[in-house]
This record gives C-alpha cells, sequence and structure tokens, in this order.
C-alpha cells in the first residue's frame, strides 16, 4: 500500500507481543477443547446449538461480544472523535430494544421450535421469500465479517511493522479454525472470555487517557471548544453528516434487526435452557454492552482531547482517523510494557468474537435453507461435515472480501452502515410484517421487500455516482493549529491524500441544495429506517390489493400481539389481537411448562 510509509510506526514490545499470542492461543485451545469434548457427539443440535444446554451467562457475555466488533472498538471512538456526543444516542436506542427482545421476540421464536430465522419466513410465506431472504443475509453478513477482520488488521500495520495481508490472514485463519472446531460451545465461551479481555484493554485506555490530558473536565473543555456537544442538535434534521435524530432512529431499528431477527442471535436463544433462561441472557447482556459502550465513547472524546489542534489525518501522521484509538494508545503506554498489547488484544478479541459468530450462524443457514432442503435425506454425520466444510469456504471468502474492502476509500462506520442498512433494513421491515400483521401475504411481503432494497440501492450507489460534494454544514472543525511547525519523526506535506472523507477533513463548502442531492445526504444512520419503513408500507399495500389474509384465518404461532398483558382491559388486549385466534385455544403445546413460562413473563 503505497500510502502506508505515512503512518509513524510505533511497534509493540515483546511482553505486548505475548498478551496479544497468548489470546490467539487460547482462542484455538478452546476450539480444539470443545472439538476433543464433544468427538462423541456428532450431532447439528450439539454444533450449533450446544444441545440447548448452554448457560445463560455465557450467553449473555457471548451475545455483548458479537456485534461490540473491532468495528466498535476502533470506528465507534473515530465517529465520536468527528461528532462528539450524538453518537451517546446510540446506546439509549439500544437498551430501549433489548427490552423489546425480550418481552416479544424471544417468546415468539422459543415457541416456533426453529432452526433458522429463516424457516419463519418459508413457513409464514413461501420458500421463495426464504431463499431470497437467505441469500441477501448471507451476501450482507459476508461482507460486515469482512468490515470486521479489516479493521484491526489496519490498526495492528499502522501501529507495528506486521503487514496488512499477514493481519488480515491471521485474523480470519484464527476464527475459522476454532470455529470448525468446536462449533457453538467453543464461539460462545471464546466470547465469553475475549468480552473480559475487550472490556479490561478498552478500559485501560479510558483511565490512562483521562490521566494524561487532565481528567474528565479538560476532555469537556476540549469538546466544548471544538464544538462537539452535538447530543441536543435535533434541529440539524436527517440531511446532515451530524444527526441525532437519524442516530436515535437508525440505531433502534438496527438494534431491532440484530438482536432480534439475526440468525447469530438467534441461535443464542435456541441454545439456552429455556425461554426463561434466554430472557435472563439478554440482561446480562446489558450489563458488559453499557460498560463497554462508556469506554468506546469515551475513548473518542479522550482521543480528541488528546490530539485537539493538531488532527492526526490532516497533518499527515495517519492515513484514517480509524488508526487513531490504536495508535493512540501505544503512545499513552510506550513505558508500559503489556498494555498497548492488551488493547490490540481487545480489538481483535472483539473481531473474533463476531466473525466466529456469524460464520457458525451462516454456516447453519447454508445448510439448513439450501443444502438440506435440496437433500433431505442426508445423514448426521454428512450434514455436520458439510456444515463445518462450508465454516471453511465461508472463512476464505471473508478474507478475500477484507482484501476488497481493503482498497475502498471510505471512513470505515459510514461504508458499513450504508450497506448493512441496505441489505438488512427490508428485511427488518418483512419480520415485522409477518410477526406483527396478520394481514400480509406473500405477494405484499415480496413486494415490500424489493421495493426496500430499490429505494437504498439508488440512494448507497447514488452516493458514490453523483454525490461527489457531500454537504458538509454543521460537522465541528478539525484543525492541525496547534501542530508543530516541524516534526523530525516525519516529514509529510499537509496536502497528503488521506482515506478520511472529504467532509470530515475540510471547512464548510456551499453546496447548492437540490432534491437529489438532499435524498443522497441523508444521514446514514437512517438509511436503514427508510429501508424498514418502505418495506412495511408497501407490503401492506400490495397484500390489501391482492387479497390479504383475514385476521381469523392467520396462523396463531406465527402472530405477535402488540399488547397482550394481564393488566389491560380483555377489549384491548382483543382488539390488537385483529382477528388472530389465541395460540394456546388451538394448539395442544400450551400446556407445556415452557410454553406457559413464556407467556408469564411476556405479559409482566
Amino acid at each position: 500500500m503505497e500510502e502506508a510509509s505515512l503512518t509513524t510506526k510505533k511497534d509493540l514490545g515483546v511482553v505486548d507481543y505475548i498478551s496479544f499470542v497468548g489470546l490467539l492461543l487460547t482462542s484455538c485451545g478452546i476450539g480444539i477443547f470443545y472439538a476433543y469434548r464433544d468427538r462423541g457427539n456428532k450431532t447439528t443440535n450439539n454444533y450449533y446449538f450446544g444441545e440447548g444446554k448452554i448457560n445463560a451467562i455465557a450467553v449473555g457475555l457471548s451475545l455483548a461480544v458479537t456485534f461490540r466488533s473491532s468495528l466498535s472498538v476502533i470506528a465507534s471512538p473515530a465517529e465520536a472523535y468527528i461528532t462528539g456526543t450524538a453518537v451517546l444516542w446510540e446506546e439509549f436506542a439500544n437498551t430501549t430494544v433489548v427490552f423489546t427482545v425480550i418481552i416479544y421476540f424471544i417468546p415468539a421464536f422459543r415457541r416456533m421450535k426453529l432452526n433458522t430465522i429463516f424457516e419463519f419466513l418459508e413457513l409464514r410465506f413461501s420458500p421463495a421469500l426464504a431463499k431470497l431472504a437467505g441469500f441477501m443475509y448471507s451476501f450482507g453478513t459476508i461482507f460486515y465479517m469482512g468490515s470486521a477482520v479489516y479493521l484491526p488488521a489496519v490498526s495492528l500495520n499502522a501501529v507495528t511493522s506486521i503487514p496488512l495481508a499477514w493481519s488480515i490472514i491471521l485474523t480470519g485463519g484464527i476464527c475459522t479454525l476454532y470455529t470448525t472446531l468446536g462449533g457453538m460451545k467453543a464461539v460462545v465461551w471464546n466470547d465469553a472470555v475475549q468480552s473480559f479481555v475487550m472490556i479490561i484493554g478498552m478500559f485501560a485506555v479510558t483511565v490512562r487517557g483521562l490521566t494524561f490530558i487532565g481528567g474528565f473536565d479538560e476532555m469537556m473543555d476540549a469538546l466544548e471548544r471544538g464544538g462537539r456537544f452535538t447530543g441536543m442538535k435535533f434541529d440539524y434534521g436527517i440531511i446532515t453528516r451530524i444527526s441525532p435524530t437519524a442516530i436515535l432512529i437508525g440505531n433502534f431499528i438496527m438494534c431491532i434487526d440484530t438482536l432480534g431477527f439475526s440468525q447469530s442471535i438467534f441461535q443464542r436463544f435456541l441454545s439456552c435452557k429455556s425461554t426463561r433462561q434466554a430472557q435472563y441472557s439478554m440482561l446480562v447482556y446489558l450489563i458488559p454492552t453499557l460498560l463497554m459502550s462508556v469506554s468506546i465513547y469515551l475513548n473518542g472524546f479522550i482521543m480528541y482531547a488528546y490530539y485537539e489542534g493538531c488532527d492526526p489525518v490532516i497533518s499527515g501522521k495517519l492515513e484514517n482517523i480509524d488508526q487513531g484509538i490504536p495508535y493512540m494508545a501505544l503512545e499513552l503506554f510506550e513505558n508500559v510494557p503489556g498494555v498497548a498489547g492488551l488493547f490490540i488484544s481487545a480489538i481483535f478479541s472483539a473481531s473474533l468474537s463476531t466473525i466466529s459468530s456469524c460464520l457458525n450462524a451462516l454456516s447453519v443457514v447454508i445448510l439448513e435453507d439450501f443444502v438440506v432442503k435440496k437433500w433431505p435425506n442426508m445423514s448426521e454425520s454428512v450434514k455436520l461435515l458439510t456444515g463445518k466444510i462450508s465454516v471453511v469456504v465461508l472463512g476464505t471468502l471473508v478474507v478475500i472480501n477484507a482484501f476488497l474492502i481493503s482498497i475502498v476509500r471510505s471512513n470505515a462506520i459510514e461504508l458499513l452502515y450504508g450497506f448493512t442498512g441496505l441489505i438488512f433494513g427490508p428485511l427488518a421491515g418483512i419480520y415485522i410484517l409477518g410477526l406483527f400483521f396478520p394481514w400480509t401475504n406473500k405477494y405484499g411481503a415480496f413486494s415490500g421487500l424489493c421495493s426496500g432494497y430499490v429505494l437504498l440501492a439508488f440512494i448507497f450507489f447514488g452516493n458514490y455516482i453523483w454525490n461527489t460534494d457531500p454537504y458538509t454544514n454543521d460537522i465541528p472543525p478539525r484543525t492541525t493549529d496547534l501542530c508543530p511547525v516541524f516534526n523530525n519523526t516525519f516529514d509529510v506535506s499537509f496536502n497528503v491524500t488521506t482515506t478520511a472523507l472529504p467532509e470530515i477533513t475540510s471547512a464548510p463548502i456551499e453546496v447548492k441544495h437540490t432534491m437529489l442531492l438532499d435524498v443522497l445526504n441523508l444521514n446514514f444512520n437512517i438509511l436503514m429506517f427508510f429501508g424498514w419503513s418502505t418495506a412495511i408500507v408497501i407490503g401492506l399495500v400490495v397484500s390489501f390489493i391482492t387479497g390479504h389474509t383475514p385476521g381469523s384465518e392467520a396462523n396463531p404461532n406465527y402472530f405477535i400481539p402488540l399488547f397482550d398483558n394481564k393488566y389491560l382491559p380483555a377489549k384491548v388486549n382483543t382488539f390488537f389481537r385483529f382477528g388472530v385466534p389465541d395460540f394456546k385455544s388451538g394448539n395442544d403445546d400450551s400446556s407445556n411448562k415452557d410454553y406457559k413460562d413464556e407467556v408469564e413473563f411476556s405479559k409482566i
């Protein structure tokens, strides 16, 4: 990479490398342990779901780190550095979604007793729609995993002499190895270990960073001087780079999709011993999630105070602001052996947990929704072998994708939100249609899904075709006013080309507003919401045009009433069932103890 020489290398010490290698060996060891321990239990139920006997605390920790990937550890602090306190609304949305999932989705999906989330679409709508959704999910997940591999690799490359290519191969290879060997149990228990590494590593940077810059008050003063108190700037609207409204709404929808309709999370719920245990795992999930979020955003704010007046990208010190956190960590712990390595280990822990979870989830989707549907008489041993081979193939595709992402010149979090919003936003809308709107038929669901994809594809790709000068209004400044005139550690002109986005490194430019440009400049956080809402609206309209399903004919097993609480009047509960029969009155399984637990917990 030609520009790699622009970043000042600060290599890790021996103790740092020891802690980093120790993490990789531990990850492999857990995979080998479960492969050996379960050598006599060669079933897909054990490999993919841990036989439904995994501890709720371990599952909760695994949930927390599965989507707290390296994208969060690296890109989220970079986003906080750029945009300020508006990013804090992400966690408000996330916390709200947790209780939504506990009340609505966990009881419903465990009641259905499915192997994949796409089986619901097949049973509720049609096999064709399920296959389309499964294909799009697979495509989007491979891209997501590629991003999760690339970010820690480029971070390690920025601060060490290890080549980017070897970093990508190392990350993808390690997680593919232990996922293939140990299955879900190896994934969950590795996640549990990695969650502690992530929390310790991130808070080490938080504590050291606050001490270095002079404390919390100094950080707040720096944010004020830099115009980064943006959390209440709701007047900015959604056609802007910084938008609390877009962050709040967009992240609510993203979290609904991630925690409610992701195969990775769906498997965690099924791996628990009971519905109550699955719901408890979500409460456990909140604790490390909030701890990591506090550290992630504080690290971004600390990074701004640390580099205040001498932006590391504009000054030529770094190629991309996504390298800021690992580089700052290496500078902070330059004279403290082992701690910088611990933080790099935290970045890789975040990456490994995400990739392994997605590999395992995507493997079961391919096996159950494509292979077994084609060859339903496969033996259990052949199914297990096919699943493991698919993990290896997928791991290889992820590594290739990471190399492709490395040549795209874009801000990591904006590229990720834009592309994943394109793929997963309309999909989330279809699940909402199927679960909450009994009138939706297969024609409406298919039309809604395709309409959402067309809209978001136009916005996403249109940005690269027509939006050559994105709106730069409301973006806090980044300057080099306090940089030394000459620094003998590097000699780089300030007009260097960087991979940072134009709008975050230059002064605002007057741009003529047009309807097309306004659409293309919608805040990237809100894109998933537009895909989601388009799928729902179009889906309902087409369903009623083509002959909707009456509520009385809907299958109650695939329906979730919006309100169903013992403290509400019976008429209210009846109204929100929309004529759908009570599940308990028409299903013999309603006497099942686990089902009763589901119903009672969901009505608390």
